[in-house]
């Protein structure tokens, strides 16, 4: 197992696991155990912090001592897989949701291949843009963002272009889906993109929770030092 690619690892550990408990369960508790240690590490508000880590533990203490390392490998093999693709961003969590079948159990669900993504993330690219230029960054919504494919596809062009992602945009999500949300929060923290991720909907609004990434503040810390800048030189 251990000369198989990552991907095909953590697709190993989800379905021997899913063998017993359901792949469908395994590979949601694998997406909310994931965001929440993630965002118990890294939220910004320290309240929330303690709250996810409480959360961690009341997940934690219904899974067996074995279960529990199932679910720590994994995550450790996705983190091994972004990094391999750290300058070819790719949604790897949308490819295992095909891989593994599970779009016929969610809702029909069908996520955007990253070949399409990178097409129109190339059509729509705003690197350059006069927003940019005036104000340091630019902000990208996606209001169905499913689980980041479009925003992977944008830091893709943005790499190539070789244009630094992390102080030129912020991306902001929205998704009804939980899970979807869990998929794109895990991934953008996980290849440093600065980013919030609402659990919401787009038509009524309303939102149920927020995820924002630990270098979400990075694009408005970079506009201001600009302005500053700008600033420094017009009253010299």
């Amino acid at each position: 197992m251990q000369d198989k690619p990552k991907i095909e690892q953590l697709i190993a550990e989800l379905e021997k696991l899913g063998q017993t408990k359901g792949t469908n369960t395994v590979f949601t508790t694998f997406l909310e155990i994931s965001a929440v240690c993630l965002d118990a590490q890294f939220n910004p508000n320290l309240q929330a912090r303690e709250q996810q880590e409480l959360k961690y533990a009341a997940m934690a203490a219904k899974l067996s001592p074995e279960e529990l390392s199932a679910y720590a490998r994994m995550l450790a093999l996705l983190c091994l897989e972004i990094h391999a693709h750290r300058d070819e961003a790719c949604d790897i969590l949308g490819s295992i949701y095909h891989k593994l079948n599970l779009n016929n159990e969610w809702n029909g669900q069908f996520f955007t291949p990253d070949y399409l993504c990178r097409m129109m993330a190339e059509i729509t690219d705003h690197s350059d843009s006069e927003e940019l230029a005036q104000n340091g960054y630019v902000t990208i919504c996606d209001p169905a963002c499913g689980s980041g494919a479009m925003f992977l596809a944008s830091v893709w062009v943005m790499n190539r272009k070789k244009v630094d992602f992390q102080t030129s945009c912020l991306f902001v999500g929205r998704d009804i889906d939980i899970r979807c949300v869990w998929m794109a929060y895990i991934q953008l923290c996980l290849y440093r993109v600065p980013a919030v991720i609402i659990h919401g909907n787009s038509l009524t609004m309303e939102e149920w929770s927020i995820w924002q990434t630990p270098y979400a503040h990075l694009p408005l810390m970079a506009a201001g030092q600009k302005q500053e800048q700008l600033s420094g030189m017009a009253s010299a």
